[in-house]
């Protein structure tokens, strides 16, 4: 089986924290796990402007790939948009948003989930994308942390300030899971768990076997309706 873990940015260091989430107990030798990094994209995608500008070469890009790979699935590994519905509609083998993954499985996980994500400005973006993905009803809260999004590797005041802002989640927001918004924080998902007693979700991992479990049991998304099949060629869509 061969999984592309696919990163809309154009930043290869984060692509690398992504493939460790991806890697995270994952022991089955007869799985290929295959990075994938946007080549034109934005290097930090933190607003709706980041992910306009990013997902017209990483969708036309990621196409390319999946060609050139053949996949079994794929994981989109960025907490946002990107373009995942139209690559649902293009591709017949099962594509998983992390976004989507993460949040589906927080709402079997507790009464309401809230979302950790970089930046305050970025909390309508996400919230709008909760709408979009219909799950609205059980979402607590989106809160955000300002951070440097240059730092991708563990930082002890950023563990601190997602440490905080979880504990108000659960207090103020009546939050019983908690879904790192984000790939930069998925390394900090096992330890924050630990230490204040409620599941905090890292967005890769779980979509990455989420995706795995949809080949093994011979699932993917309905072509007959939402996700058809675009009615023109795939290629006529793009103008060189």
């Amino acid at each position: 089986m061969k999984i592309i873990v696919a990163n809309p940015n154009s930043n290869t260091e984060l692509t690398k924290v992504l493939m460790k989430s991806a890697e995270k107990g994952f022991n089955d030798s007869s799985t290929e796990l295959i990075p994938y990094t946007n080549p034109k994209g934005s290097k930090h995608i933190d607003c709706t402007f980041g992910d306009y500008q990013s997902v017209w070469s990483f969708v036309r890009g990621l196409l390319d790939f999946t060609e050139e790979v053949k996949p079994d699935a794929i994981v989109l590994a960025g907490f946002g948009n990107f373009g995942f519905f139209a690559l649902k509609e293009a591709l017949d083998i099962p594509v998983i948003s992390i976004a989507e993954g993460s949040q589906v499985i927080a709402t079997m996980l507790g009464h309401k989930y809230s979302i950790l994500t970089v930046f305050k400005q970025n909390i309508p973006y996400q919230e709008d994308l909760t709408h979009l993905l219909r799950l609205e009803g059980k979402l607590a809260s989106v809160r955000g942390i300002e951070m440097d999004t240059e730092n991708v590797s563990q930082n002890s005041s950023v563990k601190e300030s997602l440490k905080n802002t979880i504990i108000k989640m659960i207090e103020e927001d009546g939050a019983e899971a908690i879904v790192l918004g984000g790939a930069r924080f998925a390394m900090y998902a096992d330890s924050l768990s630990e230490e204040i007693g409620v599941p905090v979700i890292d967005p890769v991992s779980v979509s990455v076997k989420l995706a795995k479990l949809f080949v093994e049991c011979h699932l993917s998304q309905s072509k007959i309706g939402k996700f058809n099949y675009p009615p023109q060629k795939i290629s006529d869509y793009f103008v060189d």
